[in-house]
């Protein structure tokens, strides 16, 4: 880009009067050092790689979306929390007769109180947090 005969880079500062304004953050194609490309597409590097559920161990927290795989099976009022991001702890086993036996999540406080707990595998677990508890050894 050329601004009264200086050539300037994409998203370098320039002073306009007394204010910086960045340049328009697209480079132009006649532009002499054009920008390498990269071997993966754009939308491979922001994705991080799912964690494993069997990573998460009795009593680890861990921040993830609820994502439920059968949705005629959600208690009432929980529709408002399917895909969205909260805490949940692993607290135990239970034996869900669709499913068999699930490591079970317990719920955030504030969810309705027919939810305390929802199966592992409704979970997109996106980190495990360090948890503060002291386990037995």
């Amino acid at each position: 880009m050329r601004w009264k005969g200086l050539s300037r880079k994409a998203g370098e500062r320039v002073r306009v009067g007394r204010r910086a304004i960045s340049a328009p953050g697209v480079p132009s194609m006649t532009d002499r050092d054009q920008p390498t490309q990269g071997s993966g597409s754009a939308g491979d590097s922001d994705q991080q790689p799912l964690i494993d559920r069997n990573a998460v161990q009795y009593l680890d927290r861990v921040r993830a979306i609820f994502r439920p795989i059968s949705s005629d099976e959600l208690e009432p009022g929980l529709e408002r929390f399917v895909g969205r991001e909260d805490i949940f702890r692993h607290v135990g086993k239970a034996d869900m007769a669709s499913r068999g036996v699930q490591p079970m999540m317990q719920c955030p406080s504030y969810w309705p109180n027919g939810a305390t707990w929802v199966p592992i595998c409704d979970l997109e677990i996106l980190e495990i947090l360090d948890d503060q508890d002291v386990r037995a050894g």
